[in-house]
């Protein structure tokens, strides 16, 4: 078992910056002919250069997702610490987001080779209610994860490193959401 409130919150900080990643996902990707070909709101065209994508409000709406999943995962989380406690609701919001995690994906934008990893559903969309049932799953678990995890690490540092360690494990989901935006 790990004791040191360092090790404790390099992980946090590790798990915050993958959430800032995950919660700005979406600027990344809806600029990529193969997303915009194969969510295209009519006819496919032939040139995938002149696909459009999906409607301005249908495009919304993903976007929009993994908010909402988060805002109720972070209002369902303090229901789901009182019964189960801080460390296993995390561990579950952990879990359920890792049970959707599947091997690397590879897309292609001219010469460059983007990776991504994503939830099975995401990656498995065949269409958009599918793409935005899986957003807010993951929205869900980011939401009870980065609820729970600040006062987890509360409760275990001392007050003299207690913001400190708080503000990193933030400080990690901002860049994570720069990085990817």
């Amino acid at each position: 078992m790990i004791g040191n409130i360092y090790a404790i919150a390099a992980v946090a900080v590790i798990g915050g910056g993958l959430f800032g990643f995950d919660i700005s996902s979406m600027s990344a990707i809806i600029s990529i002919p193969q997303y915009k070909c194969y969510f295209q709101s009519g006819p496919i065209p032939d040139d995938p250069s002149e696909c459009l994508g999906p409607e301005p409000s249908v495009q919304g709406g993903i976007t929009a997702a993994m908010p909402g999943g988060s805002w109720l995962g972070a209002l369902c989380s303090g229901f789901i610490s009182d019964i189960f406690g801080r460390k296993k609701s995390i561990m579950i919001g952990a879990v359920i987001w890792y049970i959707l995690i599947v091997s690397p994906q590879y897309m292609y934008r001219g010469t460059k080779r983007y990776r991504w990893i994503g939830s099975t559903i995401i990656c498995a969309a065949q269409n958009v209610p599918m793409l935005v049932v899986g957003r807010i799953i993951n929205g869900f678990c980011v939401g009870i994860c980065s609820a729970q995890v600040p006062v987890y690490i509360s409760e275990l540092a001392p007050p003299s490193k207690r913001g400190r360690l708080v503000g990193a494990q933030q400080w990690a989901i901002t860049w994570g959401i720069m990085i990817m935006f």
